[in-house]
């Protein structure tokens, strides 16, 4: 059940975020420079608002945890909602709504990833997490979509789906089974960044993290302002599709394929096959066919990563999953906002090409960073050497 309510938590915020710009100025009255910047905190907040309030997580019963971050998530829709309806057009307002609806979500969802991996032993946290991929996919594929046919015609009532699905999600927590709080908190660790976590192998960890966001955020950040100019939104929607399509229906056998080989391989592969992409991003003006290549490696890399890196964020941080996963938010946020200012100003500048280069480029690094890991056979980026023999059957 909680990845139903992974799903109606991911709907909630994706049926909105895309569209909030084009509701607050025309629905609302806001400018297109002021909504900009309402869009902007929203994003932010969403990003790193679980990191200002880890330090309040883990201290309840995690269920009650999320309970209440997606009512929080209900309460900030609802003042939305009144809030156009009286036409006010205050944006310093509008920022702080938008403020605790995005903290409201990130909470949601550090609480959820973190239930997950309570309620799951360590050795099935990257399966686990594999299957919380397709659960968030699902909702932020499906959402966007139903918001977009119903956004013309709803004036200041579009707001109402995001608190429809909040209030839906916080019902369906009466549904999942309790979970004991973190014990690291439990063992009376008071800090969390004291000790290993501040040790140079997981501040590389983190950094491979960012560079292969880099790469990753160019297919969802940039390329869609670049093929919109070039081709037409319609193709960026189908592509779109086709990535939330692959996820949901291979992450779970990508996730058993790609446990037969080391971690630190799996690294190596992700990175490359992610590296392709933007490589192949270059030439797509020439060859409108290749986004779908592009869109297959893109994807699949992420799955292969994605949960790869999160489970090993857990087990760096033990017993503090929250704080784990709020961290690793912050710095895949931190690598998308980079790729995407600088890849939108390489855009404007017809210099796309350098904003692919430069993912192709963070990717490498990555890559490269893993294989000197195993080729030293020493754990360099936070990630350790497996000990094992290859699986032949």
């Amino acid at each position: 059940m909680i990845y139903f309510v992974r799903f109606l938590s991911s709907a909630a915020w994706s049926c909105f975020y895309p569209f909030m710009a084009i509701w607050l100025n025309t629905a609302v009255g806001l400018s297109t420079s002021a909504a900009g910047i309402v869009v902007g905190f929203a994003i932010v907040s969403n990003r790193i608002g679980a990191l200002a309030f880890q330090g309040l997580l883990d201290r309840v019963d995690r269920r009650r945890e999320i309970a209440l971050a997606l009512a929080c998530v209900a309460v900030a829709a609802l003042l939305m909602l009144l809030t156009a309806a009286m036409a006010i057009t205050n944006v310093f307002i509008w920022v702080a709504l938008v403020v605790v609806f995005g903290v409201a979500n990130s909470v949601a969802t550090i609480s959820q990833i973190s239930y997950i991996v309570q309620y799951f032993r360590e050795g099935e946290h990257e399966r686990v997490l594999s299957y919380e991929n397709v659960a968030a996919n699902a909702g932020a594929g499906i959402a966007p979509f139903v918001a977009s046919l119903i956004l013309a015609g709803a004036g200041y009532w579009f707001v109402a789906l995001p608190l429809l699905l909040g209030v839906l999600a916080t019902a369906s927590t009466t549904l999942i089974p309790h979970v004991a709080r973190s014990m690291g908190l439990a063992s009376g660790g008071a800090s969390t960044l004291d000790g290993v976590e501040t040790s140079p192998k997981v501040i590389a960890f983190l950094a491979i993290n960012f560079l292969t966001m880099i790469g990753y955020a160019q297919f969802y950040y940039v390329f869609p302002t670049y093929a919109t100019e070039r081709f037409s939104s319609e193709l960026v929607g189908v592509l779109f599709l086709v990535a939330s399509g692959i996820i949901i229906f291979t992450q779970v056998y990508v996730t058993a394929l790609s446990q037969r080989v080391s971690r630190l391989w799996r690294v190596i592969v992700s990175n490359l096959l992610i590296g392709a992409g933007c490589l192949l991003l270059m030439i797509s003006a020439q060859a409108q066919a290749i986004l779908f290549v592009v869109v297959v490696f893109i994807v699949i890399g992420e799955m292969i990563c994605g949960p790869l890196y999160q489970a090993q964020a857990v087990k760096i941080w033990r017993g503090r999953s929250s704080v784990a996963m709020a961290v690793q938010t912050c710095v895949w946020g931190a690598a998308e906002a980079t790729a995407a200012v600088l890849g939108l100003l390489a855009v404007a500048r017809e210099l796309s090409f350098m904003s692919f280069l430069l993912g192709f480029t963070a990717c490498v690094v990555a890559a490269v960073g893993a294989w000197v890991s195993i080729a030293l056979k020493r754990p360099l980026i936070g990630i350790e050497l497996e000990q094992r023999s290859p699986q032949v059957s």
